[in-house]
């Protein structure tokens, strides 16, 4: 996979800040590696199709996200330059390195979100239209624009081009800060939406919905013996060492939890135990992998992004995800309750739109039923989230390093998951209220 010579050496310098405190390097006068062949090939045969010269344009790159920000695959920035014009585009690979690759199960994420891009995305976005639903603000049409997507997993190949949001004004969220009331309401709204598209598609088309009813890619790692199923156990008892003395309930919950965490973790992604009420979700509903336009400092727009998990499963799964990692015990002591009202009513209002009733497709008393059944989802993904989420960037080890060893030895570094002295205590405070607000809601 060796490539020709990059036609840039030295990358600048370039920082975006998302208007609420966090910093975004895109390159630290790092020089760009040595990007493969087919990323080259693809970006060529994408620029006639952009109104480029065959012949006459030349493609420049530049790193494309900052540490801390993806580790199934890495972002780099292209520009397509032909006179006085210039057109970016973000790109998305498998990592360079190969144990990198190998051991976070890169292709497969890369294959499912090439379907979801290529597929799913087209196809549900052809479905709303059908029905008369055209205005982004009346449906789901909240995706980053795809250029070109394709996965070989047999020749360890595969590109995502994409549009940069940040050109249309998009920002990203400081992952370190809590969500506040304004993006929870617009997350839900939109999360809502998605949902309702798969309850009404199933019922109006159920051979086309068919190929999208997709297992977790990643639910092999969790059956086989290995690294990752270590690290399972020492997250878990992560959250047991930071509960306090007096939370003998939460500690006594924790500890029956590891008695089957594995069998729970599989048991929240079957779809069966959800049916007729299973959708295909985004799968990994975290502030990463959204950003957001704003007026006047308010969020007016959402993109969700990074669908390399997007999987069947119950819709729960996906607000568990969200509420119980972006949010706080304060924001759920004042919020939960109604977040999970405004997703109900969205998905409910998109089913109208789509011509069905949500008191037959998916009842408020179903989805009670469901919290309950699948709820504790929110602790499971919790207890790797959080800790990442009060993690400054600077302080993430390398991942490559990471999976070299990973590789030679099958055991995982676990000091990349626990705390450090700077964000024990804001771990500490936050999944310690994961505990009981699961328990306060009957989901441990």
């Amino acid at each position: 996979m060796a490539d020709q010579a990059l036609s840039s050496a030295i990358a600048e310098t370039s920082t975006t800040t998302n208007g609420h405190g966090e910093e975004r390097t895109e390159s630290v006068n790092e020089q760009v590696p040595e990007l493969p062949a087919y990323l080259h090939a693809a970006l060529k045969q994408l620029a006639p199709k952009e109104g480029f010269t065959e012949g006459n344009f030349t493609i420049e790159f530049d790193f494309g996200s900052s540490k801390g920000d993806g580790f199934v695959g890495q972002m780099f920035k292209a520009t397509i330059s032909e006179g006085d014009r210039r057109e970016v585009y973000l790109c998305k690979i498998p990592p360079l390195d190969d144990a990198r690759r190998e051991q976070f199960s890169s292709m497969a994420a890369f294959a499912r979100e090439v379907l979801v891009y290529d597929r799913f995305l087209p196809t549900i976005y052809e479905y709303q239209r059908a029905k008369g639903i055209l205005s982004r603000d009346d449906g789901f049409f909240h995706t980053p624009r795809c250029y070109h997507a394709h996965c070989d997993e047999t020749a360890q190949e595969s590109v995502i081009i994409m549009e940069d949001l940040r050109l249309r004004e998009f920002q990203l969220w400081n992952k370190h800060n809590i969500i506040d009331y304004a993006h929870g309401t617009l997350f839900m709204t939109h999360l809502g939406r998605l949902h309702a598209i798969s309850l009404a598609m199933k019922r109006d088309q159920p051979e086309r919905f068919a190929p999208f009813k997709l297992p977790n890619p990643f639910d092999p790692m969790l059956k086989a013996d290995g690294p990752f199923r270590n690290m399972i156990l020492s997250q878990l008892q992560m959250v047991i060492d930071a509960l306090g003395e007096q939370d003998t309930i939460e500690r006594a919950k924790m500890e029956q939890l590891k008695e089957d965490v594995f069998d729970e973790l599989m048991r929240c992604g079957k779809a069966e135990l959800a049916e007729p009420y299973a959708v295909v979700g985004h799968g990994d509903c975290w502030t990463n992998n959204m950003m957001f336009r704003y007026e006047e400092g308010i969020p007016k727009e959402i993109v969700l992004f990074d669908w390399q998990v997007m999987r069947y499963v119950t819709p729960v799964q996906d607000l568990m995800y969200f509420i119980f990692c972006c949010t706080d015990g304060e924001f759920r002591s004042k919020y939960y309750h109604e977040m999970i009202d405004i997703y109900y009513a969205s998905l409910s209002t998109m089913l109208t739109k789509l011509q069905h009733d949500a008191s037959e497709l998916f009842p408020r008393a179903v989805l009670d039923e469901q919290l309950l059944v699948f709820g504790r989802y929110g602790i499971l993904m919790g207890m790797f989230l959080v800790p990442m989420m009060c993690t400054r960037n600077d302080e993430l080890p390398d991942i490559e390093a990471l999976a070299q060893k990973m590789t030679q030895t099958q055991q995982l570094d676990e000091s990349f998951f626990k705390t450090t002295e700077s964000n024990q205590e804001a771990y500490a405070t936050r999944i310690r209220a994961v505990v009981q607000d699961s328990i306060r809601y009957g989901y441990l």
